[in-house]
Formats: structure tokens, C-alpha cells, sequence
């Protein structure tokens, strides 16, 4: 199918308004910039907008992996490191993360083929609360915590941030951020002078990590999935048939 079409289905925008995205040379095919319209897409081909992959809601699965330290959340890696894909197995080597943890932290990675859910997952539009329990070298004094709490800290050539939930247990904190940018929460304690010793991601709006080991997965469900839809004003798969309900399944690889 043509390029605007593909964009379209994947809950980009209407044929019309994605065309932009194409002239704006913010689309690539396979690692090449699409120049025009006439651009053709095939089921393997390999398409991004602004460096993340999307995809159409073709089957709908959603898999919550909890990722382990030292590895990258990505499909390939320059340096050779092992990646989550190298962890997964090969029936979800097509699934896209909506979203990524540093090569040193851990916690829930969440994978999918739906295209529309993966868009609302990962756009500043739709802030669902994502939540990450950090360990520090040193507790944060009250200053800190408001200015954490109220969004009074301010990376340079960047807007401020939004303000986040915070709570703390001495060098343990628990935040709850509704954006996502690159390296926010290390970023945002190397302003308070502060070390980071251990970064989890332990929930996805109401996804969390319960009942998976480093290196384990799950496979949602229908009631587990729709939950999330509706909170990011997508229709329930359960209204939607011939959507793919898959088990539930945990596995027993860890990394080696």
C-alpha cells in the first residue's frame, strides 16, 4: 500500500493530514527517507516516524516484559550489547516496544503489534502515568522533593518539566512521571546532585511488573488489555472481533 495509507492506518491521521509527516522528512522505509507519496509499504517492510517504528492494529497482542540490567531496549545495537530481543522468543520478534529503559536500569517494557495503542502509548498527547521506584545515594532534601513535585526543574534548551508524583522512604524513591524524555529521571537527579544506584520501572498506567523475574514475560489478555484502551479513548478489543486474545504465559529465560 502507498506510504499515506500505512501512515493513516497506523492512527497517525487522516490520509490527508499524514502527508505532512512524509514532507517534513520525518519518515523512513527500511532506513531510507521517503521523499515522496508514491513510496510503496509491504508487510515487512520496516516503517518509522521520527526514529520509532509504528505499525498498524493488525494482531493486537500486548506482552509485558520486565527487562534486566545491561541490556539495550532496542532491535539492534552498534556495540554488539544484548538486547531484549536476543531474551524474547521468536513468535514476538515483530512485537515494537512502546517505550525504552536505559541500558543500566530494569523494569516493565511493554510490546505490542497494535499500531493505534502503541501511538497513544508512546505520544505526549495521551500522558498516562508511568512509575519507576529509584534508589539513590543520598535521600533528597524537601527542597528537592517540591521541586520534583511542582515541575521546577528545567534541563537547558528544553521546556519545564511536568510536574510528578514523588514519595520517599529515605534513599528510596517512588516516582509517577506522565512524560517520557530521554534519560528524564538520572537527568533529573544529576541536577539535584544526586547518584543514581538502581532505576525500576514498575508500572505502565495499569500494567505493573507483579509476578515477573528479571527476564521474564507475560501475554495479555483481552480484560487486561482493555482496561488500557479505554483510558487512552481507544474502543475495547472485546467490541472488535477477530482481535487475537492470546494466553497468559511467563518465561523461564533469564539472561546468561
Amino acid at each position: 500500500m502507498r506510504i499515506n495509507r500505512y501512515l493513516a492506518s497506523c492512527g497517525l491521521g487522516s490520509r490527508r493530514s499524514v502527508e505532512e509527516l512524509v514532507r517534513d522528512a520525518r519518515v523512513t522505509v527500511d532506513g531510507e527517507r521517503v521523499r515522496g507519496l508514491s513510496v510503496q509499504v509491504t508487510e515487512h517492510s520496516v516503517v518509522e516516524v521520527d526514529g520509532k517504528r509504528v505499525l498498524p492494529p493488525l494482531g493486537g497482542r500486548v506482552v509485558l516484559f520486565h527487562k534486566p540490567i545491561n541490556v539495550m531496549t532496542t532491535r539492534d545495537d552498534p556495540q554488539g550489547r544484548k538486547t531484549i530481543y536476543h531474551l524474547l522468543p521468536e513468535s514476538f520478534q515483530r512485537l515494537v516496544y512502546a517505550g525504552r529503559l536505559d541500558y543500566p536500569s530494569r523494569g516493565l517494557v511493554v510490546l505490542t503489534d497494535d499500531g493505534e495503542l502503541l501511538h497513544r502509548l508512546t505520544h505526549p498527547r495521551w500522558d498516562h502515568p508511568k512509575r519507576y521506584v529509584v534508589e539513590l545515594d543520598a535521600p533528597l532534601s524537601p527542597q528537592d522533593v517540591a521541586r520534583i513535585r511542582d515541575g521546577g526543574i528545567v534541563f537547558p534548551g528544553e521546556l519545564p518539566l511536568k510536574p510528578c508524583g514523588i514519595w520517599e522512604k529515605g534513599r528510596i524513591v517512588t516516582l509517577e512521571l506522565r512524560e517520557g524524555r530521554y534519560r528524564q529521571i538520572r537527568r533529573m537527579m544529576e541536577v539535584l546532585d544526586r547518584d543514581v544506584l538502581d532505576l525500576c520501572r514498575v508500572g505502565v498506567g495499569q500494567w505493573t511488573l507483579d509476578g515477573l523475574e528479571a527476564g521474564q514475560w507475560r501475554e495479555l489478555d483481552t480484560a487486561e488489555i482493555d482496561p488500557m484502551r479505554i483510558s487512552l479513548d481507544l474502543p475495547p478489543r472485546a467490541s472488535s472481533p477477530g482481535k487475537h486474545s492470546g494466553p497468559r504465559h511467563r518465561s523461564p529465560r533469564t539472561p546468561g
